[in-house]
């Protein structure tokens, strides 16, 4: 039979994971602006690989009590800065009060239990019940996002985790013998692997998750105008054609408005271009703040803006395109442009491709612009 020496097993699986959390702490430093909780995560990393090998070196030097309980503050910690690294993440930030209480209070049941004859006991509870409580609402954060690999796997490591908790919790009540460091019971191996193998799987997910976010960032970046936060003209014509598509198989109407900011070329003449792209990213921000999904808004070309509007009618765009143009916010250093639109729809059973509806909402704009500006005008098919 094989013998696995548990206490190397244990101190490999804490150096890899040293290693990983340093190399967290690197990608961190770099993306720790644009990327949130990478700095929690490489701490936890750290934490569980310190806390791993703390056990191992620790219970030749000084008692299992004090050991084996500077190792479960260690996994407490550990579970508490992953859970509040994926928080952060998600944009669900947990307080830093938080962590220093889960550490104290840790540290306190420790010392206590360790001045009790049936101390192991009540470790034993106290830190696999707290343990099981962070992981398990841990997964359950994972589990209402937006379902990836990487979010899979992590949700998959965090319910690992807590099937080996629930398994040595239920085996160290029945056979307490297989509840040490040192021992060679098939269920202690599994259980050093296990864990061995989630401290080097959670930084893996960590890592996973930063670089799903990453490539989501610069495939957003390559469909957004950088100054307004808008969709640019490709995106357009990717985004716009299928929405269309989509309204003329279920027989819906789309509508289209082609806005122009009224006098901005005077704007950018008089007070400066930085003024006039102050103008521009307000008005688009305004106009997001009015536009309820799915509609779309997108840079046209200098100061024209188009919205898609699917599953709009004609009468409905006009009254959209009023609310945008009547929507007037002055700001001090922001000076107020009216802005002009034209407006066009696709009625059901009309095939109109979307540059053929922004053609006729131009001529809407055109009419409005003749018609002394500050206004909408609707052409109809």
């Amino acid at each position: 039979m094989i013998r696995f020496d548990l206490p190397t097993v244990i101190a490999y699986a804490g150096v890899m994971s040293c290693m990983m959390g340093l190399i967290l702490g690197f990608i961190g430093r770099d993306r720790s602006t644009t990327i949130k909780g990478l700095n929690f995560w490489a701490a936890a990393t750290l934490v569980a690989g310190l806390g791993t090998l703390t056990r191992v070196l620790l219970r030749n030097f000084t008692s299992d009590a004090v050991a084996i309980g500077a190792q479960n503050v260690c996994l407490i910690l550990t579970a508490g800065l992953f859970l509040a690294g994926t928080c952060e993440f998600f944009d669900q930030p947990l307080r830093r009060r938080f962590l220093w209480l889960l550490v104290a209070v840790s540290a306190a049941a420790m010392a206590v239990f360790a001045g009790y004859d049936d101390g192991p006991v009540h470790r034993r509870v106290f830190a696999r019940g707290l343990l099981m409580a962070l992981y398990g609402y841990h997964a359950w954060i994972i589990y209402r996002q937006k379902k990836t690999f990487a979010r899979y796997m992590t949700l998959g490591t965090l319910l690992l985790l807590l099937v080996l908790i629930s398994a040595r919790a239920a085996v160290g009540y029945l056979v307490p013998s297989t509840d040490g460091v040192d021992s060679v019971e098939i269920m202690q191996v599994v259980y050093a692997v296990g864990f061995s193998s989630a401290d080097v799987l959670i930084p893996i997910c960590a890592i996973l998750m930063t670089h799903e976010n990453i490539r989501l960032m610069l495939e957003d970046m390559a469909l957004r105008d950088s100054l307004t936060g808008a969709l640019n003209r490709r995106a357009l014509f990717q985004l716009g054609d299928n929405a269309l598509a989509g309204c003329q198989r279920r027989g819906q109407p789309l509508s289209v408005l082609l806005l122009d900011l009224d006098h901005f070329k005077q704007i950018n003449d008089l007070q400066g271009h930085h003024v006039g792209d102050l103008v521009l990213k307000h008005f688009a921000d305004r106009v997001q703040g009015i536009l309820r999904r799915p509609a779309l808004l997108a840079r046209y070309g200098g100061d024209e803006f188009v919205v898609v509007l699917p599953g709009t009618t004609p009468e409905d765009a006009e009254q959209v395109a009023e609310r945008i143009r009547s929507a007037q916010v002055a700001l001090p250093e922001v000076p107020v442009c009216h802005v002009s639109i034209g407006v066009a729809s696709s009625v059901p059973g009309q095939h109109d491709a979307l540059a053929a509806l922004i053609q006729r909402a131009d001529k809407g704009l055109y009419q409005a612009k003749n018609a002394g500006r500050n206004r909408t005008e609707t052409v109809r098919a």
